[in-house]
Parts: structure tokens; C-alpha cells; sequence
């Protein structure tokens, strides 16, 4: 999220927001929505609660960022590349 409250998604994400706000709708089942983002059906469930919590906001990836220095191999031996 950005400081002015908007998210950026990828194209994957935005199927997966349209695909979980159909299952919330009552539009789509689990077991149809699971097919369709090729997960089962429990993780699908897991993403309804995500969704219904924190909205859109809940179903992007939280690997996305800058990666921190503790990530790096090479951070702090002195070592570089």
C-alpha cells in the first residue's frame, strides 16, 4: 500500500480479488473458485476471510517490498558479489 491508500496489484491478483468476491457474493462456489485459482478448497476459504477482514488490501501477496539486509547473503561479512 502507498501513503495515499491505494494498492497496486498484478493482473494475477486482480483475477484472484474478482474470482474471491464472487465466492463472497454467493455467485461462485468454493469448489468453482478453487478450480479456477488452481488451489483447494481450504486455502480458498482461508482467502474468503482474508477478503471479508481487510478487503482487496488482504488478498496481495505480503512477499511484495524491498527485501530487508538480513535477506542478503553477503550483508554484513563484508563480503560482496
Amino acid at each position: 500500500m502507498n501513503g495515499r491508500g491505494f494498492i497496486t496489484i498484478s493482473m494475477h491478483e486482480l483475477e484472484r480479488v474478482k474470482i474471491i468476491e464472487a465466492v463472497v457474493q454467493h455467485c461462485l462456489t468454493i469448489v468453482l473458485a478453487a478450480e479456477r485459482l488452481q488451489l483447494c478448497e481450504r486455502q480458498v476459504n482461508r482467502l474468503v476471510r482474508r477478503y471479508e477482514a481487510a478487503g482487496p488490501a488482504g488478498l496481495v501477496s505480503a512477499r511484495r517490498g524491498p527485501r530487508t539486509a538480513g535477506g542478503c547473503p553477503c550483508a554484513g561479512d563484508g563480503a560482496g558479489a
